[in-house]
């Protein structure tokens, strides 16, 4: 059992991405189609584990607590991020609602279902929950989602997008022990993708040619 969970977290975290990084071409055609496949057989391995908490998916236990510790990180440090790129970067600010608001306006509304649920499902609740019996500790499995996390964002063909989710999923990753919600990490996650689309450093991860 345990041969046949490490060569699963291999193939579906390390194979999987790689693969799609030399062999897929048309990224824009088809990464969220596979990003949301993934995601959905994620959701069905979880729902037919009897194991499975499902109250996890959803669990507002705390709720406000937990918005209210997100808040009070994502404020300081999007104000400080926003002063790193006007002072380093000011070609990118507000990029894509300069020059496109139609595609910005669409991205923010179809971003947290299309790219953040499938995401979380699939890195958070699914990684720390399917893989607890090869690896017995939590920040272990948070290290390793994490890596696994940066990992998925080399489809994007630059450092910063692997940079930025590596900084997601150690933010992520530890919203969601604390929490043990997806709804609120899907919550934090929609937060600050929206918040990079907007600023212009979420060009870096819509684009292979940055």
């Amino acid at each position: 059992m345990h041969l046949l969970r490490w060569s699963e977290l291999t193939v579906l975290f390390l194979c999987t991405p790689l693969l799609i990084l030399f062999l897929v071409s048309d990224y824009d055609t088809w990464l969220m189609p596979l990003l949301i496949l993934m995601g959905g057989y994620c959701l069905w391995l979880l729902w037919r584990d009897v194991d499975f908490k499902r109250f996890r998916l959803f669990n507002t236990h705390d709720f406000w607590m937990h918005i209210r510790a997100s808040l009070k990180l994502f404020v300081p440090a999007a104000i400080a991020l926003g002063l790193l790129v006007y002072y380093f970067a000011p070609q990118i600010l507000f990029k894509l609602p300069r020059e496109d608001l139609q595609f910005w306006l669409i991205t923010l509304a179809i971003y947290p279902i299309i790219s953040v649920i499938p995401q979380e499902l699939i890195f958070r609740t699914f990684f720390f929950h399917r893989y607890k019996g090869i690896i017995p500790s939590k920040n272990i499995r948070w290290a390793l989602s994490t890596l696994s996390f940066s990992l998925a964002h080399v489809v994007y063909g630059n450092w910063i997008a692997v940079g930025l989710s590596g900084i997601g999923g150690v933010l992520f990753g530890y919203r969601y022990m604390q929490s043990r919600s997806t709804l609120v990490v899907v919550i934090e996650h929609s937060l600050w993708g929206s918040y990079l689309f907007t600023l212009g450093v979420g060009v870096f991860l819509l684009t292979q040619n940055i």
